[in-house]
């Protein structure tokens, strides 16, 4: 008897676990909050929750033609859906050190019509996708500016969960690490990513190794192996074609493709 109710107590905790992690964007009926988070089909697998905290952008493969780039974020309002749409607020956030992105110079103000009729939960939903729009200034051929924005309780809505107001944008005019080159690629495939490394391994696979190329061939991993090994067999060609002069970085660390 004593087994069979700490059973139920068991499976009631979990049931109340689960339903609560699946409700994590619809419960707080206190009073209406956001907060950013995952891609839609994503926001019940936790590994997901910060996936997006930062991005990474660059206009290097574009034509001199284009002008403009657009980054996506999601926002999902906690406490239910309305009747009404809801604006938010975006602003954002100096960092020390760092160069910041201008608005009106690197990207588009987030006062401004353009992109702000975009920042709103509409009537009946409890998520949107907002546009960060991107500006090809000239000084991106020389430097990466940093924008990091935050949400910003107002007259339709309080903050949710304080790691979850932000959301930070890379971007340049110049070869630059994808977003997809991240940890585990670095650990397991690719190495540390440097400028250098990025240029030899365009060059030796003739592929762009953009953010869409790597995120194309890591659901693929006989793929990812292959290019891995490609790399691999290329750098030790190029080190014996160089003998006292192997390939490094541009800080001048070898360059080396994990086993």
């Amino acid at each position: 008897m004593k087994n069979r109710i700490y059973l139920l107590i068991l499976a009631g905790l979990l049931m109340v676990q689960y339903s609560c992690k699946q409700d994590q964007y619809y419960l707080y009926n206190d009073v209406a909050r956001i907060q950013f988070g995952p891609e839609i089909n994503r926001i019940y697998t936790a590994s997901f929750d910060f996936a997006d905290t930062l991005k990474r952008s660059t206009f290097y493969y574009d034509n001199a033609s284009v002008r403009e780039d657009t980054v996506y974020f999601d926002v999902y309002a906690i406490g239910g859906t309305k009747s009404i749409d809801r604006p938010f607020t975006l602003v954002q956030e100096q960092l020390p050190n760092l160069t910041n992105a201008e608005p009106g110079k690197h990207y588009v103000a987030f006062t401004d019509q353009r992109v702000a009729q975009n920042y709103v939960i509409k009537a009946g939903t409890v998520h949107t996708s907002i546009p960060i729009v991107l500006l090809r200034d000239a000084s991106l051929k020389t430097t990466t500016p940093v924008l990091k924005f935050v949400l910003q309780a107002d007259q339709s809505f309080q903050l949710g969960e304080p790691s979850k107001l932000w959301r930070k944008l890379e971007f340049t005019d110049r070869l630059s690490q994808p977003t997809a080159w991240d940890a585990s690629m670095t650990t397991y495939y690719y190495g540390k990513y440097s400028v250098t490394k990025h240029q030899f391994m365009i060059e030796t696979t003739g592929q762009k190794w953009d953010n869409d190329f790597m995120l194309g061939i890591r659901a693929d991993l006989s793929l990812v192996n292959y290019y891995k090994a490609t790399i691999k067999i290329a750098l030790i060609d190029y080190n014996k074609a160089h003998p006292g002069n192997p390939l490094k970085d541009e800080s001048g660390e070898l360059i080396t493709v994990p086993d």
